[in-house]
């Protein structure tokens, strides 16, 4: 794959993983990397040449795309909430076409409907339970001991959930936990620490470590012996996302506006995922 492509599609995805209710797992699937990106980071000892050729522009994308595409993007949504939330949907939507086209090929020549449905159902359902139904506060037990190493461990494991699971998204499931202000906290606050903070981030870490690797073996395991099952799981999450960026509609300009990008960005995405797959049977 063109190392500039990946770039292109690394800064995309640091842009949109870091705005709450988008899943950065997401935009790797509509743009065909998911199950490269997880073989590449899960062996990544077996073929270090070949791993760091794909993974080292997606990177540098990813990096980009934080730091400056993130800035754009956060005053895009703050200034144009309804347009921006369109075009990102449609950006989703448009891959998954491609995506099940793939997936009927390499699997059971089908979707799963159970498989697709359960998923789209945890969507919606973790959906409804951020809105305030559900109220789970772990930041009101970090000073009790091994109470709270265990709640910044599996709050690590949640936030991996959320990078490495296609359609979660890890700002909403610790917003879920009452954990989101602690990593808001270490994100703006790197080098300013108390001590104790700095002590909360070891279980925290080991449990992102853990809990990735952990993930990526399973799902890399689904996939191997349930590739349709798992596929239709993981475009139930995606679509299911959709609740989370969905602004509601309204017969004015912006609606207008948002329905217009919504079709572009379908297409666009559309587009590339067809292209992405083109290049990958060349590959």
């Amino acid at each position: 794959m063109n190392q500039i492509k990946q770039m292109v599609m690394g800064i995309v995805i640091g842009g949109g993983m870091i705005l709450p209710g988008v899943s950065g797992g997401v935009l790797a699937v509509i743009f065909g990397i998911y199950e490269r990106l997880l073989d590449a980071i899960g062996h990544f000892f077996t073929n270090v040449r070949k791993n760091l050729s794909f993974l080292v522009p997606l990177i540098i994308g990813l990096i980009i795309g934080i730091l400056l595409f993130g800035k754009v993007l956060y005053f895009v949504f703050d200034q144009y909430p309804i347009e921006a939330c369109f075009a990102f949907m449609g950006l989703i939507l448009g891959g998954v076409p491609a995506l099940i086209k793939e997936m009927e090929k390499k699997g059971d020549k089908k979707l799963n409907m159970p498989a697709f449905l359960i998923s789209f159902i945890i969507s919606i359902v973790l959906f409804v339970l951020g809105n305030g139904i559900l109220n789970i506060n772990f930041s009101s037990n970090l000073d009790n001991g091994g109470m709270a190493f265990a709640l910044l461990f599996l709050t690590g494991v949640i936030f991996a959930a959320g990078k490495v699971i296609p359609g979660i998204s890890s700002s909403f499931m610790l917003m879920l936990i009452g954990m989101y202000q602690f990593l808001l906290n270490i994100l703006n606050n790197p080098f300013s620490l108390s001590k104790n903070e700095y002590l909360q981030l070891i279980p925290f870490i080991l449990g992102i470590i853990i809990g990735t690797i952990f993930l990526i073996r399973f799902i890399e395991y689904l996939l191997q012996k349930h590739y349709s099952k798992t596929y239709s799981i993981i475009i139930g999450f995606v679509i299911g996302s959709l609740a989370v960026i969905y602004p509601g509609f309204s017969f004015d300009y912006h609606g207008y506006v948002g329905f217009t990008l919504f079709i572009i960005s379908f297409l666009i995405a559309y587009k590339l995922t067809l292209t992405g797959q083109k290049n990958h049977k060349l590959e």
